[in-house]
């Protein structure tokens, strides 16, 4: 799985022609993507997972889908666009296909993507949404990655349910395999080294912390420890007090949009 990282790094040289030729016809130019948000799944997350939410977003009039970046298993990066009003935010939704893939391979794969979308669309700001693993990648590319000659500036970051100090329950690493597998677990070293890079988080982004009392994936106590990685003064936490709300849960109610939509003041 290493050599998938590497792979997606070197195979940046390649992304602008290959871009070229998957552009749709209705191509939109650099200066209409309007605040845009990026969405990040989880582990074993797919284009369902965050699907939703895009569409309760739409709902609202808190935007429209613009990008949908599927990575695939070799690494290429597939783009398709969709026609979108420029006068709300562009949202874009990121697809792994190899979904069980280590923190830093899937990181990797997030710097790729907003390589993309500052070279290629133009896009210089955006906001991160990440569920549970796509929160803590979201993290490490920010702290690891993040160039800002290369990427969008992150000025907004929501993780949800996001294990920042591993996940709980002995059944959940019998019942799942993959390399994030191992970095999932309470004390793995690659958790261990995101909370010691605290110092590498950037000044300019600010952070909400969303986390849920229902969720028993993601203990309170292994979401909230994101505290001890960004400073206090970008740091926000808000717990959903619903026990009825499980892990998977938290990206699909409307109260989670609601603590979204007041952090990105759409409200």
């Amino acid at each position: 799985m290493r050599k998938y990282g590497l792979f997606l790094a070197a195979a940046l040289l390649i992304y602008a022609s290959f871009l070229t030729l998957e552009k749709s016809d209705h191509a939109v130019s650099d200066s209409q993507f309007t605040d845009p948000v990026l969405f990040v799944h989880g582990f074993k997350g797919t284009a369902r997972s965050f699907n939703t939410m895009i569409a309760r977003f739409e709902e609202r009039g808190w935007g429209e889908r613009a990008l949908t970046m599927n990575v695939t298993r070799t690494g290429r990066l597939l783009v398709r666009e969709s026609p979108f009003s420029t006068e709300r935010p562009a949202l874009i939704q990121l697809i792994m296909e190899n979904n069980r893939a280590s923190f830093e391979d899937t990181s990797r794969a997030v710097a790729a993507a907003m390589q993309v979308m500052k070279k290629e669309y133009g896009i210089e700001h955006i906001k991160v949404v990440g569920h549970s693993m796509g929160g803590i990648v979201s993290v490490k590319f920010l702290q690891d990655l993040y160039d800002p000659a290369l990427h969008p500036a992150v000025d907004q970051l929501v993780t949800i349910g996001s294990p920042f100090n591993g996940v709980a329950g002995g059944r959940w690493f019998t019942q799942n395999e993959g390399e994030a597998v191992y970095d999932l677990m309470p004390g793995s070293p690659a958790l261990a080294q995101i909370t010691a890079n605290h110092a590498q988080f950037p000044k300019e982004t600010q952070v909400l912390n969303i986390a849920g009392t229902g969720d028993q994936v993601t203990l309170l106590q292994s979401a909230l420890s994101l505290k001890a990685i960004v400073p206090k003064d970008q740091y926000q936490l808000d717990i959903l007090y619903d026990t009825t709300v499980d892990h998977s849960g938290l990206h699909e109610t409307p109260l989670v949009d609601e603590k979204i939509g007041a952090f990105f003041h759409y409200q």
